[in-house]
């Protein structure tokens, strides 16, 4: 499967990872801030119980929420 274009080395080998993003060709790393930037407490994961859960995804376990429903993905 591949992954987004790195910015570095220009392969398609960056990919996300609960801390923002990675390419696993060359390392180079990219940390996606919380909330697109604006801050704040995201929403309770009932995976892990932190509160990490933005854009219906959890940064910290990688549990993927749909429509209200918990997917472990």
């Amino acid at each position: 499967m591949a992954g987004k274009v790195c910015p570095n080395c220009g392969q398609n080998t960056f990919f996300e990872n609960p801390y923002g993003r990675k390419c696993t060709k060359c390392g180079y790393t990219m940390k996606i801030s919380p909330n697109e930037g604006k801050g704040g407490c995201g929403k309770k994961c009932t995976n892990c119980g932190k509160f990490t859960v933005f854009g219906d995804k959890c940064r910290n376990c990688g549990a993927i929420y749909q429509k209200g429903k918990k997917n472990i993905g």
